[in-house]
């Protein structure tokens, strides 16, 4: 009778570390979660505007910062050119005279997307979240 107690016991314990086990995990997927969709999120305070590899960090003079509203002019109009807006902490390519226009169709960029890119391809711009 006493092995059979025992078993009993040993199974009890063993559920019980099974449901510590999965609550443990559980709690760790949501911690991570959380980390991840809101305080790194909340840590993009920028945008990175890249032209053919190369940090663009100013134009005209003018700094790119998204908490300040105004229109860049990347290239030149004359040849390649794109232009991005910045309004209410939104980034995107407004014009282009690019042959695809993949880039002002990308609309707004969006910081609830992981990883989410402007890109044009023919100039070699890239505008992301850093």
């Amino acid at each position: 009778m006493l092995i059979g107690r025992r078993e009993k016991i040993s199974e009890e314990k063993a559920k019980k570390l099974e449901m510590i086990a999965i609550v443990a995990l559980v709690a760790f997927a949501l911690i991570s979660y959380v980390i991840s969709n809101f305080v790194l999120k909340n840590n993009m305070n920028n945008i990175a505007v890249y032209k053919n590899g190369e940090k663009i960090t100013q134009v005209g003079g003018r700094r790119i910062d998204k908490n300040i509203n105004g229109t860049y002019v990347i290239g030149d109009r004359a040849g390649e050119y794109n232009v991005i807006e910045i309004k209410d902490k939104k980034v995107r390519c407004i014009e282009s005279n690019c042959p695809d226009g993949i880039c002002v169709e990308h609309g707004v960029l969006r910081d609830d997307i992981d990883n989410d890119m402007i890109i044009c391809a023919p100039h070699g711009l890239t505008i992301m979240y850093e």
